[in-house]
C-alpha cells in the first residue's frame, strides 16, 4: 500500500476536526457601572467586571485609558496634569451608536503631594432613544462602525470639519462615509437622514 493510500484511509476513519463557534464578547448592560483606577500616566491598573466586558467591545484601551474620540483623549490628558484633589471632570462619550457619561477624579488616597496622582473613572452608558435609533438603522442598513461614528456627530449637528477634527481623521474621510452613509439609507441631505432616525421604527 502506497503512502498516499495508507493517509487517506487513516484520514477517512478520523472524524473531520472543525473550529468551534466564535462565541461573541457580550457588553456590558446598559445600566451597568464601569469603574477603572488609573495611574498618573493614565494607565489602568485595576477594572471591574463591567469595565472589563466594555474594553472587550473596544470602546476603551484596556492598557492606558483611551477612546476613540481624540478630543476627548486630549481633554482627558490636560486635566489629569492639573487636577486638584477636589476638582471632577465630567465628559459625554459616544460610540458606534452608544453614548456614555464619564465622571473622573482623583482617587481618595491621593491627598499626600509626595505620592504620584492615581485616577478613578466611573462610566456608565446614557441609552437614549436617539442612540437605540441609530443603532437600528446602522443594523438595518448595514452602516460600518466608521459610517456610524460619523452618523453619531452629524446628529449632534456638526459639520464634516467640526465631526472630522473631534474623530481625528480628514475632512475629505467624513465626507466619503457621509456619502456612503446618504446612499445606504436612500436619503439625499443630512437633514433627511437626521429625519429617517428620529423618526425610524413608527
Amino acid at each position: 500500500m502506497s503512502i498516499a493510500q495508507t493517509y487517506a484511509n487513516s484520514s477517512a476513519s478520523r472524524p473531520a476536526y472543525r473550529m468551534p463557534p466564535k462565541q461573541e464578547r457580550p457588553a456590558p448592560a446598559a445600566d451597568a457601572i464601569c469603574v477603572f483606577t488609573l495611574d498618573a500616566e493614565l494607565r489602568v491598573e485595576r477594572m471591574n467586571a463591567a469595565a472589563l466586558a466594555l474594553t472587550r467591545t473596544g470602546a476603551i484601551s484596556a492598557l492606558r485609558f483611551t477612546t476613540r474620540d481624540r478630543e476627548l483623549n486630549s481633554r482627558l490628558q490636560r486635566w489629569s496634569r492639573h487636577a486638584a484633589p477636589e476638582a471632577e471632570l465630567r465628559l459625554a462619550y459616544r460610540d458606534a451608536g452608544r453614548s456614555f457619561a464619564l465622571a473622573i477624579s482623583l482617587a481618595q488616597d491621593c491627598n499626600d503631594p509626595h505620592e504620584p496622582a492615581r485616577f478613578v473613572v466611573v462610566m456608565q452608558e446614557q441609552a437614549g432613544a436617539i442612540d437605540r435609533k441609530l443603532a437600528d438603522v446602522a443594523r438595518d442598513h448595514g452602516l460600518t462602525d466608521a459610517e456610524t461614528r460619523v452618523a453619531e456627530r452629524i446628529l449632534t449637528g456638526e459639520n464634516t470639519i467640526q465631526a472630522a477634527r473631534r474623530l481625528g481623521v480628514a475632512p475629505t474621510t467624513v465626507r466619503t462615509h457621509l456619502q456612503r452613509i446618504l446612499a445606504k439609507t436612500d436619503t439625499h441631505r443630512q437633514s433627511e437622514f437626521a429625519c429617517l432616525v428620529a423618526r425610524y421604527g413608527h
